[in-house]
């Protein structure tokens, strides 16, 4: 019997090897430090969108080692639909071995519809494959599933006085795409567990699935054999562009700049300075041009930005990025000592019009 998760098929979805080194070499994965950050925005919104629809119920419970007790989440989840609950969150399934937690399944049209909630600002396909996955569980443990949806944020939404819910999120019908996604569920469930099965580390070449729809944690490992550097280390190259220079053999920077196939002046001078060590290049007319446009005092700005995905201060959109905190360093003349200013938001509080005004008197108008 398969023992599966919706995140292991989305896994199987985007590639069989990366679903086969998750189970058997973990220790491979290149640390994710976006990750944490990531789910703890995820946890974030799912908790605002259980509010969505009223009054809910959530099944989440814990063993007394602190893992999720999913057999008691079962049982609750049967306990409540078969009373009736019309909001039952993080409502728990398993067919033969085949386990998902709905984010919210709420009751409407004689069923329940799966609503399935994300952090992101759009849909995407990949949300299509894992709400097809819990649609083929609920189906096959005898819930009338009637509609799938996705819930994300709303890109265009200002914070006024109070956050308002209904306005923050957007609910998307995914039932077209679900349905079409769910024809390959079976055929994918028989793929994964053949993965599964094989002792052997499975035969699979980088692609377009290393990035899409997610970074592969096993890059690393799955590109260990190639020289260093290489095409994909080059300077902002396209991810399509660089897997097809990989494709046509053009790997390493002497491949690259013997085939000439690399145009871009900024990769050339990378490739050349590799292979070629010399004395850094500088362009000392561009530079004394530009030092000839300046004049005392000269100031030097760095500020720090947050990107609270659920808006914080009045005025704001989700992801917009809050200045919070400058360091000022300037010269008032020519052979002058370097001076410092600074400024650091008070926590919790809006550091929008305050981080302006103290620029304002840190960088004079007209000096």
């Amino acid at each position: 019997m398969l023992n599966f998760s919706k995140s292991k098929y989305c896994l199987a979805w985007q590639c069989p090897k990366l679903l086969w080194l998750s189970k058997y070499k973990p220790e491979e994965k290149t640390p994710n430090t976006s990750l944490e950050s990531r789910f703890e925005k995820g946890n974030e919104v799912g908790d605002l969108a259980m509010r969505l629809f009223g009054d809910y119920t959530e099944v989440t419970a814990f063993k007394e080692d602190g893992k999720l007790d999913l057999e008691k989440m079962r049982q609750l989840t049967q306990e409540y639909i078969k009373n009736g609950v019309e909001n039952i969150c993080e409502a728990s399934f398993n067919f033969e071995g085949l386990y998902c937690a709905v984010d919210i399944l709420h009751k409407e049209n004689g069923g329940y519809a799966i609503y399935e909630v994300k952090s992101s600002t759009h849909a995407s396909h990949i949300y299509s494959v894992d709400i097809a996955y819990q649609k083929y569980v609920l189906e096959h443990c005898g819930v009338t599933v009637s509609g799938t949806y996705l819930i994300c944020i709303n890109p265009e939404y200002i914070l006024g006085d109070e956050l308002n819910l209904q306005e923050f999120f957007q609910i998307i019908d995914m039932s077209a795409e679900v349905n079409d996604e769910l024809q390959n569920v079976p055929s994918l469930l028989k793929k994964a567990a053949q993965i599964y099965a094989l002792k052997e580390e499975p035969e699979k070449d980088i692609g377009a699935w290393c990035r899409d729809p997610y970074n592969c944690d096993f890059w690393d490992y799955c590109t260990k054999k190639l020289p260093t550097p290489n095409v994909f280390n080059l300077y902002r190259i396209n991810f399509k562009k660089a897997l097809n220079h990989y494709y046509s053999g053009q790997i390493s920077f002497e491949e690259l700049i013997n085939d000439n196939s690399i145009t871009n002046p900024k990769q050339l001078r990378q490739m050349v300075h590799y292979l070629s060590p010399q004395e850094p290049e500088i362009d000392k007319d561009n530079v004394r041009e530009f030092l000839e446009t300046l004049s005392y005092p000269i100031y030097f700005l760095d500020f720090e930005t947050m990107q609270p995905v659920v808006p914080e201060f009045k005025g704001t959109k989700p992801y917009a990025q809050i200045p919070f905190q400058y360091s000022l360093h300037y010269i008032k003349y020519e052979g002058g000592p370097l001076l410092h200013k600074e400024f650091l938001a008070e926590s919790g509080t809006n550091p929008l019009r305050p981080i302006a005004e103290h620029l304002c008197q840190d960088i004079p108008k007209n000096v």
